[in-house]
Formats: C-alpha cells, structure tokens, sequence
C-alpha cells in the first residue's frame, strides 16, 4: 500500500490519535506505510539539535508548562482502534505498525511530566497490543523496560537513540535525556527478552560526535548488547538549534557553517551532500564491520541502506 499526500491528510482528519505516518510526504522518507502516535506533545530533555523546537510553538524545554499529555490520550486511541476494526473503509490500516512517538519522547521525566507516574504510554501500548498492532518505539529513556511487559512479543521493534558515549558530551547534547550507559543497558534488557533493537546513532553534528573512533566505541557497545541495525542522520540547522549550535560548541559551530551552504530543503538547511555522504559511509561501514544492518535517514541516499530506517524489516523477521 502506498498513500499519496491527499490521502495523508484525509485519514488524519477522520482519526483523533493514530495518524498516516509523515503528513507532509516528503520525497527523502524512504520508510513504508504505518502509523504514528504520539501520547505527549513537546518534550523535556532539551537536545540542542532538537528538529520539533522551531514548530513546537512553545512545547520545548523543561520548564515550560505548555507541553504535556495530548487531551484524552486513551479514550482517542479506544476511539481510533474500534474504527479501524469496525469500518471497512480502514482495513487496509489493520495491518500497518504504529511508531511511538517522533515529535515527542514517548517516555517525558520531568517534575510536572512524567510517563513513569502517569502511564499513559503504557496504556496505549496496551491498548495496541491488544488489538493486534505491531509497535515500533522510538525513545532515549530507559523506562521502555518497564513496558517489556505489554509490549507484543515477535510484533515490536524497540529503537533507542543513542548519540555518543561520552557521557560528558551527552550531557551537554541532551541535558536530561538518560545517560548513554542507561540507554545502552536498556538495549541489552529488550534484547536480552527476546525483542530486537535498533540504534539509531544520529544526528552526527560536525566537529562534536561525527568522529570515527567515537562512532566504532559505540557501535561496538551496540553490537555487544544485541543490537541488529544502526540508523544514522546528519545534523540539519534550522534557525534555533543554529543558534543553541554557536552557543554550546562555539568552534565547532563557526567551522561547521561553511558546510551547510546549501539551499534549504523541506525547511532545514542540509549539510552538503559529499560531507554527507562521507559521514554515512564511514557509519555503514562501521556498523556492517560489526554485523549490523545499517540505514540513514533522510539523507537522499537510498543506495546506502540494507533496509528501511525504522526498522519495519524485522517484523517479518520477529
């Protein structure tokens, strides 16, 4: 099945929660069909590279208040399952996988946010499973153990991003996201249960984690917990992560801005393409030394990936 951007955006209108995957059919997406849910809207970890801040209209960042659960989270998500299921119209929906979440951590920690006291991914995640969902999550929390549980066995794939082993320059990069040791033994747990796990090792920003020997120490990690695929991106300006860029890694930024003197693309300004294409060479090499399947994503180069880069391949695998 394949949706064009019309019927993107007349199935978005007739559900409340689950909706087609990529609304604004962009040309670079090389993933299939599926759908999306995301149970919270903006998110705290503060990623400086973070791509949903500009059009988050005030849901990024810790402290503010205007982020938060999505209004009747549950009931929508009851709502749009028995639609699927009752209504002929949607069959061909039945079999697609939902990815929990891409604009929002589906696992927030925050004081006033926090997945872990109000669980309202889990619910959903149950909610799912129990109607015959396959499920790829998409996270930097470790909390996806705890949903090990009611996550469908042969019908999940659980995707961890993972930027750096440095845990010094994480903590500058995504200041309240889990330490990449929480992350990498959260990997080892989901696979150590039987589930299988991606990484995705992205965005690579100039001059802070794109170096060769940091990328094969954290491949080797990956590897070594039972990881099966690597994903990789590079990093794209948009004009507040440029400036949180200049702010954070000063140098790095002055001397990465020469790289990016391209037009803009879907409203990010690309890194040119041989640099890009450099940097994911280096990653597939890297992840395939290490036998692992290696995808980039959005980057125009499908020729580089042995798969899709949300992991859907393994569900047939599963």
């Amino acid at each position: 099945m394949q949706w064009t951007k019309a019927d993107k955006k007349r199935l978005a209108s007739r559900f409340r929660a689950l909706k087609p995957f990529d609304p604004y059919h962009s040309p670079l997406c090389t993933c299939g069909p599926k759908l999306t849910l995301n149970v919270y809207t903006g998110c705290g970890f503060e990623c400086f590279y973070c791509y949903t801040s500009t059009y988050s209209r005030g849901r990024w960042g810790r402290d503010s208040e205007s982020w938060g659960p999505r209004a009747d989270v549950v009931p929508n998500v009851e709502r749009d399952i028995a639609r699927i299921a009752g209504d002929a119209e949607f069959a061909p929906l039945r079999g697609l996988p939902v990815v929990i979440s891409l604009s929002s951590d589906p696992y927030p920690d925050t004081a006033r946010v926090s997945e872990a006291r109000l669980g309202l991914t889990r619910q959903c995640i149950r909610l799912l499973a129990e109607a015959g969902f396959a499920i790829l999550v998409q996270t930097k929390s470790a909390l996806v153990v705890r949903d090990l549980d009611v996550l469908p066995f042969g019908r999940t794939v659980v995707g961890m991003t993972v930027t750096t082993l440095d845990a010094e320059l994480a903590a500058k990069m995504e200041p309240y996201a889990p330490a990449p040791a929480r992350r990498l033994a959260a990997l080892g747990a989901a696979a150590e249960s039987g589930f299988v796990t991606i990484c995705r090792i992205d965005p690579l920003v100039p001059g802070v984690n794109d170096g060769a020997a940091g990328i094969e120490a954290l491949v080797k990690e990956l590897a070594a917990v039972g990881v099966r695929q690597v994903v990789s991106s590079t990093f794209k300006l948009r004009r507040d992560s440029a400036v949180r860029f200049a702010r954070l890694f000063p140098e790095a930024g002055a001397a990465a801005m020469p790289l990016y003197e391209t037009a803009e693309v879907a409203g990010y300004r690309y890194m040119v393409e041989p640099e890009r294409r450099r940097r994911m060479e280096m990653v597939r090499g890297i992840a395939e030394a290490h036998g692992l399947a290696f995808s980039c994503c959005r980057e125009g180069m499908p020729d580089l990936n042995s798969c899709s880069c949300d992991g859907q391949r393994w569900l047939a695998d599963c």
